[in-house]
Parts: structure tokens; sequence; C-alpha cells
């Protein structure tokens, strides 16, 4: 595991949701209005869920509002009572990183937090902050599992992954993750994110064509860092609200290059693949029905060029060969049978169990899971230590 630079920092500063959520009898009924928006809860009042519409400011205005209170809690309890009274983090430090990270992002993303500026209650510059990833470093794992053909009962693709961090203060806000589903006007595509509250930090995220991205780190084999590059959570995240198919997919990864390396699973309603996204060269990986990634690059291709290589003798605390072994062992375990239920199954094992996800004891924390089925646009959530396995059927969110 390798510490991410600018990429994987601090994600819990963007939180405090899922506390207040109540159940609603018919989870396809929001609990509020406003402007086109509407909120929801998922089925058992787990998580939010945000349906968005229009231009992103007005997105931004709509999630501003519809979650005006939690963001109220959110900013005192994350900002000013852990990071600024806790961890002794200055407010003028957070607002000098908040400013230049608002600054860094596209168009799109800075007309939405000025959306959510004029209706959340909270000031501009406080947005700012919670729009800011700068504010510490963690080391950060993740894993991934795709398999469609012969290897699912259906034949369509079935994904599980998990996002791994080793950041002991994390598991005391993992419960307050979010579903955030952008409906823009002017893009062919809308996009459904997993993030915590208040945020737009990319790591998991499908939109309505099928398409589903997780990020997973690949500073382990590709240490390089070049200066100069537009973050690559930012084009990520847009990238989703403009291709449409593998095809396009592809063209994309082989056409940018990212500013730390990176390992990318794009899974599709039937395949998938691994995109070992390097600072200077991507190399797609393809399979059979059966694709597997943790957090080094495998491609024999790789040995041509000056990066690090892993096996199971010097993997250290991220276990990035065994996870990735015992998930492969475990899809073909279950070849021909694997459905949704039978993924949650496997992403429920720990990696002294044969599986991939982190005994709760150790220093590397699994945060959440999520197993998604492209082709029906369904993805199930468990947010390690606050939730079960929550189905969220995205059909009901997205629409323009």
């Amino acid at each position: 595991m390798h510490t991410f630079s600018k990429l994987i920092i601090a994600p819990f500063f963007i939180t405090m949701v899922a506390v207040s959520c109540v159940k609603s009898d018919n989870p396809y009924e929001p609990i509020d209005r406003f402007e086109g928006g509407k909120l929801y809860t998922s089925t058992t009042g787990a998580f939010y869920i945000a349906e968005l519409h229009g231009t992103f400011h007005q997105m931004g205005r709509q999630y501003g509002l519809l979650l005006k209170s939690q963001l109220a809690k959110f900013y005192q309890e994350v900002i000013v009572d852990y990071i600024i009274n806790e961890k002794k983090i200055p407010y003028e430090e957070l607002l000098v990183m908040g400013r230049a990270n608002y600054n860094a992002y596209p168009v799109i993303f800075r007309d939405y937090y000025d959306g959510m500026a004029e209706t959340s209650g909270l000031m501009i510059d406080q947005i700012k902050i919670l729009s800011s990833v700068l504010l510490a470093l963690y080391e950060t794992g993740c894993s991934s599992l795709s398999a469609w053909g012969d290897y699912t009962a259906s034949r369509k693709t079935i994904t599980g992954r998990n996002l791994d961090l080793m950041a002991p203060g994390i598991r005391r806000f993992s419960k307050y993750y979010q579903i955030v589903v952008w409906n823009p006007i002017g893009y062919p595509a809308s996009v459904a994110n997993i993030d915590l509250m208040g945020g737009i930090f990319y790591q998991t995220a499908v939109n309505d064509k099928g398409i589903f991205l997780e990020l997973q780190n690949g500073q382990n084999c590709d240490t390089s860092n070049p200066v100069g590059r537009e973050n690559t959570n930012n084009i990520l995240l847009e990238s989703l609200f403009r291709n449409t198919t593998s095809a396009e997919v592809d063209q994309w990864f082989n056409t940018t290059l990212p500013e730390v390396g990176l390992i990318m699973n794009g899974s599709y309603p039937d395949h998938a693949t691994i995109y070992e996204w390097a600072t200077f060269r991507v190399v797609p990986r393809n399979g059979q029905g059966l694709l597997s990634a943790t957090n080094d690059f495998i491609d024999t291709s790789w040995r041509q060029y000056p990066i690090f290589m892993f096996d199971t003798t010097n993997e250290g605390i991220g276990y990035t060969c065994t996870r990735r072994i015992n998930l492969m062992k475990l899809g073909e375990q279950n070849k021909g049978a694997i459905t949704p239920q039978i993924m949650m199954d496997i992403f429920d094992k720990a990696i002294p169990e044969g599986g991939a996800t982190f005994p709760e004891d150790g220093p590397v924390s699994t945060i959440y899971s999520v197993v998604v089925q492209p082709s029906e646009l369904k993805l199930w959530l468990k947010v390690r230590g606050y939730s079960g396995w929550e189905e969220i059927d995205l059909k009901n969110y997205f629409s323009k």
C-alpha cells in the first residue's frame, strides 16, 4: 500500500448524513422536494438518496436545501469538533486548502458548490472547506471482482468492490455515506455517486448507460507524480457524464493520463475491463468472464518499465496479491452460479477466511463494499460497522 498523494485523502471530511435518516413507508416516495430535486431514503432508512435535476448550479441549490440540516451538523461535528479541535488543524489552513481545491475543479463542479452555498445555510468559504480533500493523507487499498458470461447465472456482469483505507479516524464516520444522482441538462448520461455528505470525491460511481467505474490505488507500482496535471478524481467523475459506451470509455483511458498511478475497474452490462493506468501508459486487461484487481499492476508488459512488481512475499499489510488470488478462487468456485447475492457473500469473507475484506482489528479497514449489476442499474451497498447490504434500484432515480 502506498500514500495517495492527492486523490485518496481525507474523504471523511464531507459527511454527516445517515444518522438522521428516517425510514419511509415507500422508499420510492420522496421525503422532501425542492426546485425539481427530490430526497429519498433507502429501503431500511440507512442512506439518503438525493435525486437532482437541471444545470449543475440548480442541482447544487437542490442538494444544499434538501440536506441543509445535515450539512450544518456535519460542519460542526467533523470540521469544527474533529478537524479543528481534535486534530488541531487551524481554520486558516483549511481555508487555504479549500480555496485551492475549489479553484481546481472543472466549472461544472464549481457551479454545483456555488449553488449549495446559496441554499445550505453555509458560507461559500465553508462550502470550499467541505469540498477540500487535501487535509490529511491516508494509505488506501481496495479490491474488485467482476464476473460475466459463463461465470454468472444470468450471463450478465456482476461486480463487487471494497473500499479499504488505512485511516483510523474514518471509522467513526463510516456510517455517513449517501448516494447522489445527478441528472444534468446538456449531458448524455446521468450519474450516481457513492460518497460522504457534501462531497464529489470520486471512488465508486455508475451512469445510466450501465457503465460502472471504481478506483483503486496503483501507486504501489507507479510511484511517480507528474506536476501540473488535472486532479484525476475530477476528470473521472466528469467523464461518466459524457461516456455512454464501453468503446468510448476505452478511448478515454487510452487518451488520458492520471496524475498518479491507478487501477480502474470498468464494468459494463456484458463484460468488464481492468485499466492498469500508470502516469505514462495504460494497459487494458481483459478476461474470459472473470477479472480481479487489487493494488498492483500484473500485466506482463509492465516488466519492461521501471515499476515495482509484487508477489506474496513482498505485499506487506496490504495483501495485494493474496486478496486478488482469493477473489479469483472464489469466482472459480462459484462459476456459473454467481448472482448478486453470491457476490455479496464473496465480499463478506475476510482475508483470513479466504476472502478480500480486511478484518476489523487490523491497521487497514474495509470501509464499504458495493455489488453492482450494470445491466439492471442496481447496486447493493454495505457500510461496515453501520449497515447490512442495502439494495438500491437506480432506475427509480435516473431520469431527465
